[in-house]
């Protein structure tokens, strides 16, 4: 086989498997991740957190609420379960006639909601950004009205990937983001020196852009080909609707709780909207790697068990993806809590962002990072509702853990300044996993509790450890160097993080954590190439 052969197959090729999809999902992500960091670097080495920067990430926020409520809750409720349950029961041609109705339908809705937003934008800017100066009004509504391109471009795209993700085609929509941020980082470098934060909204329209052409060369090929006239009237869009509504409203409430947040940030004096967006980017980076990967990984999976009412293979697959997220994520809890001001100075300590900065992102990064699990695990458990079309129970969730959050935000905020904002977003996203994992267990459907929670103190256990292990190599390179340079602050952060994370693997291994063992015998099968030693380990390959 040819190189242009086997490229040809990675790009179309279907992935059967959940670690597999997972891995290429994951090792999507954390490229996506990484080149957000540089995106993230970029923006706060030529803005500073200053008052155009705040511009920015306050004019994200709207178009970024459309682009979940409309996008995300049709998707991720309700169009994978349905395409999936049209392919295998009523068969490839009418599954491709209601993706094709669903596009167009997204498409011409998400052009005039855009459209009427853009329009408005004086008007509604303004309300979510109280505390900003007119002159800091104004450059929001400019940005704005330029980043309204992105959710009709998403739009569309989502679509296609919500088509790959059903086909376990997952190349093509794990690399869309990687696209997407570079689109932003070229407006960063290329064109804001000469136009400034605007440069930086053409650059997102710009990303936008790629992000549907790298999913749309993989689709059209497998047979989406046809634009249909929009219809809210035809059985699988109703469906879809069906699923939606709920969904759209779970959304609503968490990005209308971030509008919120991020009013109450406005009001906290300069530059604090973007420490809170700077520190929640930090923070999403092992969500998204680790939660998300295993969530968009399943989805096909626990769709396919729930269409055919295999229960067994459903907790099978919820179990295995939970399990999997925790080995990783608390890992990296206990990391970015050791580590967190030297990864916000590592990776945004440059040019205008200063000391002073990095000591108020890395605070709240760490009151953030405390529901790294809980955060990573909704995603998972709430699928594991869409898969059984049922959204509702979702929405109830995350109405109560943001009705938690906004509350002891506004209790907090007077006492806690900027703080308040990181301890009521953990409280709430903790809530909110509990909740859903309460419901699951109660219906039958979730994880073997006693065999789950051995794990679960295992992994801790072994986690807890990089801060014993790490915490003093971190004070000694501390006390040693002065820390001024980039490359002093990265031997502390690598000698103090490689430290801990052999007292992970040694407890782990003290403890018999089945998921270290698991994930051993995983490598030594790839790397030394040795048949695997204990049933079921072919599922772990490549973890």
């Amino acid at each position: 086989m040819s190189l242009q052969e086997k490229l040809h197959r990675l790009w179309h090729g279907e992935t059967n498997g959940l670690t597999a999809a997972a891995v290429i999902v994951g090792a999507s992500s954390l490229a996506s991740r990484l080149v957000g960091v540089l995106r993230d670097r970029a923006l706060a080495s030529t803005f500073g957190a200053g008052p155009e920067l705040d511009a920015y990430f306050a004019a994200f926020r709207v178009p970024d609420l459309l682009y979940s409520l409309i996008i995300m809750g049709a998707l991720s409720a309700g169009f994978i379960p349905v395409f999936t349950d049209y392919l295998q029961n009523k068969g490839e041609k009418e599954a491709w006639k209601l993706a094709e109705q669903v596009l167009s339908t997204i498409g011409c809705f998400t052009a005039v909601v855009c459209g009427l937003l853009a329009l408005f934008a004086p008007q509604i800017v303004p309300l979510t950004v109280p505390g900003f100066t007119p002159e800091q009004t104004a450059l929001t509504v400019q940005v704005s009205r330029i980043m309204f391109l992105s959710p009709f471009l998403l739009g569309i795209s989502a679509v296609m990937g919500g088509v790959l993700q059903a086909l376990k085609r997952f190349l093509a929509f794990s690399l869309a983001p990687i696209f997407y941020n570079l689109g932003i980082i070229f407006g960063t470098l290329v064109l804001a020196p000469r136009y400034g934060v605007t440069g930086v909204a053409w650059g997102v329209a710009l990303g936008a852009f790629l992000h549907l052409a790298t999913q749309a060369i993989v689709v059209f090929p497998l047979g989406l080909r046809h634009f249909r006239v929009p219809t809210l009237a035809a059985p699988g869009v109703r469906r879809i609707l069906r699923q939606m509504v709920p969904r759209t409203l779970s959304l609503g409430l968490t990005q209308i709780n971030l509008v919120f947040l991020l009013a109450i940030a406005s009001s906290l004096g300069l530059g604090s909207v973007a420490v809170f967006n700077l520190a929640n980017n930090l923070q999403s980076f092992p969500v998204g790697i680790i939660g998300i990967s295993f969530a968009l990984a399943a989805s096909p999976f626990l769709a396919r068990s729930a269409s055919q009412k295999d229960w067994v293979c459903f907790r099978s697959e919820l179990s295995s993806g939970l399990t999997k997220i925790m080995f990783f994520i608390l890992p990296a809890t206990a990391l970015f809590f050791l580590l967190r001001a030297q990864a916000v100075r590592l990776v945004l300590g440059a040019g205008a962002f200063d000391w002073s900065d990095t000591i108020r992102t890395a605070n709240v990064l760490g009151l953030f990072v405390l529901s790294l699990l809980p955060q990573a695990l909704v995603p998972l458990l709430a699928r594991a509702f869409f898969s059984l079309e049922n959204s509702r129970i979702p929405l109830i969730a995350s109405a109560v853990a943001e009705a938690v959050n906004l509350a002891l935000a506004l209790m907090l905020k007077d006492r806690f300044g900027i703080l308040a904002l990181g301890i009521s977003f953990s409280v709430g996203a903790s809530l909110n996993a509990v909740i859903l994992f309460a419901l699951l267990q109660k219906r039958g459907l979730g994880v073997k509790f006693r065999e789950f929670g051995i794990s679960l103190l295992k992994t801790l256990a072994a986690s807890v450890a990089i801060i014993g292990f790490g915490w003093p190599v971190r004070q000694f390179i501390g006390t040693e160097f002065p820390l001024t340079t980039f490359w002093q602050v990265a031997l502390q952060a690598v000698a103090a993080g490689s430290v801990g994370i052999t007292g992970f693997v040694v407890v782990a291994h003290l403890l018999k954590s089945r998921e270290m063992i698991e994930f051993r015998r995983a490598l030594q099968s790839k790397l030394l190439r040795q048949k695997p030693q204990i049933a079921g380990v072919e599922e772990v390959q490549g973890m």
